[in-house]
């Protein structure tokens, strides 16, 4: 199987600190704090008693725009390399039965099966928890919908050191596929660019980018194939 890694992306230390990522993460710090101001009066007139319908529908519109205005806030800070991380030792093992939940949220909205493998006793990798998380659900929401799509199939594959990659690595690995669809190789490269992906236009194409910035920050790998009517990402970490 032949992967695509981000290089082309040059995420070089220009790109993950510095003047640029203080001015995103401060910019998108006081966007929050105006949107909590929206949020917050828009919630009190909802609730006045004597309010008119029309009114009310319109208030209510105006605070859903500020809650997604927010979601996105928090995306564009990941995308653009300014998310603030604390690694430290995790047990993946542990660890997904913790947030299985959430992992598995995007296949039961595709009404789909997850089938995994992973390897019991697996050393633990540096990583920032919730960061990792936000980068597994991406990845999986990818295959979800891809294989909801098309009838596929989606498969997860953790394993350590040895198995994947040699031993001497000192690397986990995750492996989240999917059948039923394939990128022309020519395209893969440009999957990890903002706005750019395989999905219909409601889709803003943000999440492999933020997955790539994360994964850069916390000096993990990342890498895309699709051969045989199946896409692959790999995630490979560190162990701690």
């Amino acid at each position: 199987m032949q992967f695509v890694f981000p290089t082309h992306l040059q995420l070089g230390s220009e790109h993950s600190e510095g003047f640029h990522q203080e001015l995103l993460r401060g910019l998108t710090h006081k966007l929050n704090n105006l949107l909590a101001v929206i949020q917050g009066f828009s919630s009190l007139v909802l609730m006045t008693d004597d309010l008119d319908p029309g009114v009310a529908e319109n208030v209510q519109h105006i605070r859903e725009a500020s809650v997604g205005v927010a979601a996105l806030s928090e995306r564009i800070r990941s995308a653009g390399g300014c998310a603030k991380l604390t690694p430290q030792a995790l047990s993946l093992n542990e660890y997904f039965s913790v947030v299985e939940g959430a992992l598995l949220e995007p296949f039961s909205k595709n009404k789909l099966q997850l089938e995994a493998e992973v390897q019991p006793g697996l050393p633990p990798v540096l990583v920032d928890p919730t960061k990792f998380k936000d980068i597994l659900i991406e990845l999986l929401k990818n295959a979800a919908e891809a294989a909801g799509s098309t009838g596929g199939r989606a498969m997860l594959k953790i394993a350590g050191p040895g198995v994947i990659t040699p031993t001497e690595q000192r690397r986990v690995d995750i492996l989240i596929s999917n059948t039923g669809s394939q990128i022309p190789q020519d395209k893969l490269a440009q999957m990890f660019r903002p706005f750019t992906g395989s999905k219909n236009s409601n889709h803003l194409g943000l999440g492999l980018t933020i997955a790539t910035m994360l994964c850069h920050q916390m000096g993990l790998q990342i890498g895309l194939a699709s051969e045989n009517n199946t896409t692959t990402a790999w995630l490979s970490c560190p162990m701690a």
